[in-house]
């Protein structure tokens, strides 16, 4: 029932713009389980952010991500609820840095009342650049989620990245 519940959220979390994307995508993302809003979190680096920004964001995007650790959050909103943008948390090696939003839609920083239907998309950053070679989390409230990339997912950061 748990696999059930978890394959229905990563159904609905899944942003319409990234059907039929690149498998960077999948890659790089987890769903954070909730509840009351189940977030899909994609890590932002050279695959992904090409996938989901078009220039001139695609750039600053990038720059970005290549400074300090960012996600990109969404998720549409499947019943009224409350989401807190205040206390998201990077975890890796025992350290625990606080994410900081930024909105592209519904995610500015605080207490946001959600309607069924809403889209919520935006980009959490945080104050260090991890190291994606070793498993890090993502916490929110109560709520966590683990990623742990494989060598080649590694490796394939490491390469230059495609001119766009």
């Amino acid at each position: 029932m748990k696999k059930l519940l978890i394959a229905a959220a990563v159904a609905v979390c899944l942003p319409l713009t990234l059907v039929g994307q690149d498998a960077a995508i999948k890659d790089y993302s987890r769903v954070l389980p909730s509840e009351e809003i189940p977030l899909n979190i994609i890590h932002l680096n050279d695959k992904t952010v090409p996938l989901l920004f078009k220039a001139p964001t695609l750039y600053s995007m990038r720059a970005r991500a290549k400074e300090a650790t960012t996600l990109y959050v969404q998720t549409t909103v499947e019943a009224n609820a409350e989401l807190d943008t205040t206390n998201f948390q990077l975890e890796q090696d025992g350290m625990s840095y606080p994410g900081t939003p930024s909105s592209i839609s519904n995610f500015t920083k605080g207490k946001l009342k959600l309607k069924l239907g809403d889209q919520v998309a935006g980009v959490l950053s945080f104050p260090k650049l991890i190291d994606v070679s070793k498993p890090f989390s993502v916490k929110h409230g109560r709520d966590r989620v683990d990623f742990r990339f494989t060598g080649d997912q590694v490796k394939a950061l490491a390469a230059p990245a495609a001119a766009n």
